[in-house]
């Protein structure tokens, strides 16, 4: 599996690819990953670095859909009915009078999302049992088998019914029915919850080929090689447009029906959609494949811009047959996709402000921040570091100006391992830091997180004589709360 080919032989002109990747490069799209698969076989595989195809990337909900074909193993092996009620399988979890419209509701439901409404959020509860805090809800919102709305606590719920019923941890349990058939996820993992199942709503770290691997075996509808790992019927209903998802009359990319955790496209798709565009699209008409990888959250356009140009430049440009070579324009494509790297933010090459700021302290009013000071120190036009004090203490950035420094983010995260549980080990982020100047008194500081969480954090600086504003933004799961808000600042005489 994984053998290269020109897109050519896979039946679409370079041009088309090379549009495909120059738009996402235009419209700065923050891209990790692209890949393209005819059938079994590449015909475009890029990565931004610092990734690459080797690393474990965070997919965030793609996990559900994983979850889902796990619930298809277990009615395989006749462990379950999708007609059951999901809270006869946790009797042990309940401890107040559970409403009617909950009690009923059936494993399908859950598949499609059609539940009673969704649960308490986890991050800042005090019940950090998943499962017991969603079936001891205060109250319900609708009865369940009725509207569509994105459920993805129940998703965690149907995770803990496939660990319960599989007596393995969700990653296991998939890798032995299908990961090791299909010789990929040999480096994968999925995080736990503090309450000790597999975080199966958010937290499957895989590679791109990995994320292709699993596409191909569900677009094959559970054969691989000539050998059967999960019924037909199942993955045929599974992947077909069995309730409306649209709330509105203004139809996004992904507003084609919804499956069994799993999302209808155009050109009769499916794909599996993670937060900040993790993405698996199978369009099985074609036998193509599209993944990619990013962080975009934040983005309101996005998703709608990546997956409606592979649409329009690759799947409606795709020939059932190879094309005849064409050297010059898969020559163009190679020329314009080598030495791909991360989104860095961009201005000028410099200020005249910068060596009046250069080591002067700024003191902050009270803020939602609780940022009490800041100063840039620049070690040349090139780079610098932003020395701040917030409520955690002392902390500094480094950065370049016009491109990523690579380093640790100073504040301590998550632990590596349980969701939602603060660090204990002292273990930080990886990030990449950029720097630049908007106007001569205007600076954005631009941080990635590119580790086990993503997620990103635009701090901008402004200045007019002695007073400065600082306005940070940040689009995190359930991280970087220092990160997002304004302060005013003055310099300190």
């Amino acid at each position: 599996m994984f053998e290269k080919i020109t897109p050519e032989q896979a039946g679409i002109s370079s041009a088309y690819v090379n549009a495909f990747i120059s738009a996402l490069e235009k419209r700065r799209i923050h891209m990790h990953s692209v890949l393209l698969m005819k059938g079994e076989k590449l015909f475009a595989e890029y990565y931004w670095a610092p990734f690459n195809k080797d690393l474990p990337h965070r997919m965030y909900s793609e996990t559900k859909s994983y979850v889902a074909i796990a619930i298809g193993l277990l009615l395989d092996e006749g462990k379950l009915s999708l007609d059951d009620k999901i809270a006869d399988y946790f009797p042990e979890k309940i401890d107040t009078p559970i409403a009617k419209t909950l009690k009923n509701q059936t494993v399908r439901e859950m598949l499609t999302m059609t539940t009673v409404g969704y649960g308490s959020p986890w991050f800042d509860s005090s019940d950090r049992d998943r499962i017991h805090l969603y079936l001891n809800r205060a109250r319900t919102i609708r009865p369940s088998g009725t509207i569509w709305e994105y459920d993805s606590a129940g998703s965690q719920v149907l995770c803990a019914l496939v660990e319960k019923l599989s007596k393995k941890r969700l990653f296991d349990y998939l890798n032995e029915k299908i990961f090791t058939h299909l010789g990929t996820f040999t480096n994968a993992t999925i995080l736990s919850t503090p309450s000790g199942e597999s975080w199966g709503d958010s937290s499957l770290l895989c590679t791109s080929r990995d994320m292709a691997s699993f596409g191909r075996f569900v677009m094959n509808y559970g054969e691989w090689h000539g050998k059967r790992l999960l019924s037909e019927g199942f993955l045929r209903i599974a992947t077909s447009k069995l309730v409306d998802n649209t709330e509105t009359d203004h139809i996004n990319i992904m507003d084609h029906g919804y499956g069994y955790l799993i999302w209808r496209t155009e050109m009769n798709g499916f794909a599996f959609v993670g937060m900040g565009d993790q993405l698996t699209v199978c369009l099985p008409d074609l036998d193509l494949i599209f993944v990619c990888t990013a962080d975009n959250q934040g983005s309101p356009f996005s998703r709608n811009y990546i997956v409606s140009n592979f649409m329009d430049l690759i799947a409606s440009n795709m020939q059932n047959s190879a094309l005849e070579p064409n050297k010059e324009e898969y020559e163009k494509l190679c020329l314009s996709t080598q030495g791909l790297e991360l989104f860095a933010v961009s201005g000028a090459p410099d200020s005249p402000m910068r060596d009046e700021l250069d080591g002067v302290k700024y003191i902050c009013e009270e803020n939602e921040l609780n940022i009490k000071e800041f100063s840039f120190h620049f070690d040349s036009a090139d780079s610098g570091e932003l020395r701040y004090i917030n409520a955690n203490g002392e902390m500094c950035l480094p950065f370049f100006v016009n491109k990523n420094r690579f380093g640790l983010f100073p504040e301590l995260g998550y632990s590596q391992d349980v969701g939602g549980q603060r660090t204990t080990d002292g273990s930080r982020y990886k990030d990449a830091v950029s720097f630049a100047w908007l106007q001569d008194n205007k600076i954005r500081i631009f941080v990635q997180i590119i580790d086990r969480y993503l997620g990103n954090a635009s701090l901008t600086f402004a200045f007019n004589g002695d007073d400065a504003t600082v306005c940070f933004y940040k689009t995190a799961e359930d991280f970087l709360w220092n990160y997002n808000g304004q302060a005013t600042a003055h310099k300190q005489k």
